[in-house]
């Protein structure tokens, strides 16, 4: 004789919840697995004393966190930081495909892309292009 039923939600395979019964059929309680929390937990109320239970039986301190874990977490926060700064008039310097060498490099402002060489001893940049 089974003890569950398997809710079949969308999306969620293998299923996200299961209803624990009685000999009975009769519904006991429901088993959430951990893992399938991260799934369920955007359809549940913040302030519900099941998210917050379940946020803290599924809590990872930063440190014990993969660094893809890591990643995800940081980069809403990091894209956030970013474009707060490009507001203020600040820029964001990486490399793409169009850095050929080593000293080229993108600073990326709110209305202009441009392409600087930067002087590894000296620290000094040039402009060499405007992107856009």
């Amino acid at each position: 004789m089974k003890n569950y039923v398997n809710l079949d939600t969308v999306g969620h395979q293998p299923p996200a919840l299961s209803i624990l019964v009685d000999a009975h059929d009769r519904p006991q309680g429901v088993f959430v697995h951990l893992k399938e929390w991260p799934k369920l937990k955007a359809d549940v109320n913040p302030e519900n004393a099941l998210y917050k239970l379940m946020a803290n039986l599924t809590f990872i301190p930063f440190h014990e966190m993969t660094l893809e874990e890591q990643s995800l977490l940081l980069e809403e926060k990091v894209r956030g930081a970013e474009q707060a700064n490009l507001e203020k008039g600040s820029y964001i310097t990486y490399r793409n495909e169009l850095c050929t060498t080593a000293d080229l490099f993108i600073n990326e402002y709110a209305d202009r892309k441009e392409m600087v060489s930067v002087d590894a001893v000296t620290g000094s940049i040039t402009l060499i292009k405007i992107l856009d």
